[in-house]
């Protein structure tokens, strides 16, 4: 019986060049998932995984961020008596993304914009910039730092920080303010347009007297005094213990006066006595 001869081992990549890597020559690509280290891994670092956009960290770090700004601004000092809890629920709701510290000091800065707004218009200003610089992302401040900015005939930062305010919550209650604004700007024109676009019924009676004022100061630069009395000629003319009475009757006054009609101004002063006469209804 004839043996066989003993069957050649058989290897596929014979035919192939052989490769001069040796065998612990192996590319990272090579290595199977357990021969891995922890550092291999993509997106390792010595702190470890990063986290979700928007998570924890990413909040951690803004906090960061409010403190460090706060550290670069000068603020005005603020009365040991305000404590911050004197703002409204819903503006103080507004502030709730901050910081619990940041926050405070802006709710305090918030407050101090209402106390010194009329006494003491430029304490009122720089108390709006203060917030501003701490929460510029919240529309409630931007808002009050502009209503800040226009009482203190800062027209053009006012004009930035309502429009922000607008910007940020597409809410309408800046709208009034923005209008006079542009017409402390010379635009009369887009004070009546900035009106016309604003429902009512979504103001308070505050913001609406306030678009009042606005809207009658336009018709009287563009020479219409008779309309600016009729646009002033409302319900809240003759609230005398409101807020806005002393601004919205002055207003009032002057239109009359600016239309000729002084007879009419006077004896609406006398009526309401909560405003000085001027020196032109004295003539």
């Amino acid at each position: 019986m004839v043996e066989r001869p003993a069957r050649p081992s058989y290897n596929k990549s014979s035919d192939r060049r052989p490769s001069s890597r040796k065998p612990s020559d192996r590319k990272p690509s090579d290595r199977k998932p357990s021969d891995r280290k922890p550092s291999d891994r993509r997106g390792s670092d010595r702190s470890g995984p990063r986290p979700a956009r928007g998570g924890v960290g990413r909040e951690r770090n803004d906090l960061r961020d409010e403190n460090r700004r706060v550290r670069k601004f000068a603020e005005p000092d603020i009365p040991i008596e305000v404590t911050g809890k004197e703002l409204e629920k819903r503006d103080a709701f507004a502030l709730g993304t901050l910081a619990a510290e940041n926050g405070e000091a802006v709710a305090k800065h918030l407050v101090c914009i209402n106390l010194f707004l009329e006494s003491n218009p430029e304490r009122a200003f720089w108390h709006g910039q203060a917030a501003v610089f701490r929460a510029g992302r919240v529309a409630i401040v931007r808002e009050r730092a502009g209503i800040a900015a226009l009482n203190f005939q800062k027209y053009e930062i006012a004009q930035k920080e309502l429009r922000a305010a607008i910007r940020i919550s597409g809410s309408q209650s800046a709208l009034p303010y923005l209008a006079q604004t542009e017409l402390a700007l010379g635009n009369p024109r887009k004070t009546l347009e900035i009106a016309g676009s604003i429902d009512p019924k979504l103001l308070t009676q505050g913001e609406r007297v306030e678009l009042r004022i606005a809207a009658a100061g336009a018709r009287s630069a563009l020479g219409q005094s008779d309309a600016a009395v009729v646009t002033l000629t409302c319900p809240e003319l003759t609230l005398s213990d409101a807020s806005f009475a002393a601004k919205l009757q002055g207003a009032y006054i002057q239109a009359l006066i600016a239309a000729g009609r002084l007879k009419e101004a006077e004896e609406f002063r006398v009526k309401y006595q909560k405003i000085e006469p001027s020196e032109e209804s004295k003539g």
